[in-house]
């Protein structure tokens, strides 16, 4: 008995310590009590970085990357807010926020010397680490002495934010993370601050500008000088005037098409004359504009609206037919075009069941079969939109929950089934991403990159998902419109990676 009481003792006190430092192994409560702790004391005292100014960033393979998750993201921003809390700690300015103070104009927290890194990953024994690292920017080193490392098991709730994707607003503004239109008011001023910072730089002369406020047609970008000019006012950078006699100086804004709807958005403080002794002073900002760059126009003033059917155009009545621009379409194909066929064997189909008949959820169906040939190495992925009935995704023979991707080799045909198509009334290709096609739409989308190709993989994750002849209700209205927006901002992200093919088939089935 006393043996057995022994044995008990010891076991419970083998347990206690076990217990304890799971607990200290905790993430959260790592965070705040060690690795904040850490960072505000290097930060302090740590020689490298006195009089230094330091950004918080999250890191993807030891680099800066502008796209990550919500967990990760999360974390950078805690130990973000408590450096920003903390007196002595110098922070750089974030376009479009994050630790800028409203109605402030501080250019120094522009001179960024040291990336303070968090990077998330998971182990190869399926447990998890974050890693703090303090990155010198002029001689690319990581600072000796400065860094924490966690590794352990992440709770349900951390493991659900990893799985969600999100953009790190500290890059706002740069080609891999462009303003939207529902940002014109942070890209004012972003752009304020930018051009405040180089006009306070200026010894020669004093501005007195006008604000160049050519009168738009409810173009999204129509507002952005006087914004801008506004921001710059309460800056006191310049001084404004509307006296064309009096101002030396010309505030105006252009908007250039890069790729697509991707646009870089210039706003430039330029001499009215050639003796007024003025230098010309500009800032820029890429915007993504979905349903403005389908023109073949290099530049565009921003006040114009989207292009609209031709149609209405030459006078019809009927309301013009909306699309969304989506780039790279025609554009160095990474695809062949698109064409339907029908298989030359049932196994063509995918899945099987036990009588050899095609499944897609139905034994009874038989497919029909997308074809392409790839221009190169290639993701590929499937969608379509079935008229009257909205957007899905397709989930192939294999009709898989997740978003099937198939992999394309240059030169080789591409056979992807689809629910059986019959394109009596004949098939065309496209170029547009309508809201509401009057036709059956099959779309090819390629990414060339895998990274990219995830973000594409999630984005279509959200499709409904259709695996039989029967349709399915997918994405309409302005949920479509929304996820179309978002998915040009995906493209013109990765437009040196992405192309896509579309056909439209007059289905008589």
């Amino acid at each position: 008995m006393n043996r057995l009481l022994l044995i008990i003792l010891v076991l419970i006190a083998q347990a206690i310590p076990a217990t304890a430092e799971s607990r200290e192994k905790d993430l959260d409560r790592w965070v705040d009590r060690e690795l904040i702790p850490h960072v505000k004391h290097q930060l302090l005292t740590h020689p490298r970085f006195k009089g230094e100014t330091v950004m918080f960033v999250v890191l993807k393979d030891n680099a800066p990357t502008p796209a990550s998750n919500e967990l990760a993201i999360s974390l950078r921003d805690r130990v973000l807010d408590a450096a920003v809390n903390t007196p002595g700690v110098s922070v750089g300015w974030q376009h479009g926020g994050g630790a800028a103070t409203a109605g402030t104009i501080d250019c120094t927290r522009d001179n960024v010397h040291y990336y303070i890194g968090l990077e998330l990953a998971q182990e190869l024994d399926s447990s998890y680490s974050v890693s703090v690292r303090a990155l010198d920017l002029e001689d690319r080193s990581w600072v000796a002495g400065f860094g924490k490392r966690w590794q352990g098991q992440l709770r349900a709730i951390h493991r659900q934010a990893m799985r969600q994707s999100r953009i790190d607003a500290t890059f706002l503004g740069s080609r891999e993370v462009p303003f939207s239109l529902a940002q014109t008011d942070l890209l004012a001023a972003s752009l304020a601050h930018d051009l405040s910072c180089a006009l306070l730089k200026e010894t020669d002369g004093e501005y007195l500008v006008v604000a160049d406020l050519a009168a738009g047609d409810g173009a999204p970008l129509d507002s952005t000088v006087e914004l801008a000019g506004n921001n710059l006012a309460g800056h006191a950078a310049i001084e404004l005037t509307e006296d064309d006699e009096l101002g030396n100086a010309v505030l105006r804004g252009k908007a250039h098409r890069i790729d697509g709807s991707l646009f870089q958005y210039w706003l430039t403080v330029t001499p009215a004359r050639d003796d007024a002794g003025l230098s010309t002073l500009s800032a820029s900002a890429y915007v993504l504009m979905p349903g403005y760059g389908i023109d073949t126009e290099d530049t565009i003033d921003a006040t114009r609206p989207p292009a609209i059917d031709a149609a209405a155009a030459l006078g019809n009545t009927a309301p013009a037919r909306r699309s969304v621009s989506i780039p790279n379409a025609g554009q160095e194909a990474l695809l062949g075009p698109l064409r339907i066929a029908v298989p030359a064997d049932v196994s063509q189909c995918g899945n099987r069941d036990g009588a050899g008949h095609a499944t897609f959820r139905r034994a009874s169906s038989v497919c029909s079969l997308l074809v392409t040939e790839p221009q190169s190495d290639a993701i590929v992925f499937f969608i379509g939109y079935q008229a009257n009935h909205g957007l899905v995704r397709f989930g192939g023979g294999e009709c898989r929950d997740r978003t099937a991707a198939s992999v394309a080799r240059s030169g080789r045909d591409m056979r992807f089934p689809i629910p059986r198509t019959i394109a009596g009334g004949g098939s065309k290709e496209t170029y547009d991403w309508l809201l509401e096609p009057d036709l059956d739409t099959y779309y090819a989308i390629a990414m060339t990159d895998a990274r990219a190709a995830r973000g594409i993989a999630n984005h279509i994750d959200r499709l409904p998902l259709r695996c039989s002849d029967a349709v399915r209700p997918g994405l309409k209205g302005t949920e479509l419109q929304a996820w179309l927006n978002e998915f040009a901002y995906l493209a013109a992200r990765s437009s040196q990676h992405f192309d896509w093919r579309a056909l439209q088939v007059k289905d008589v089935f």
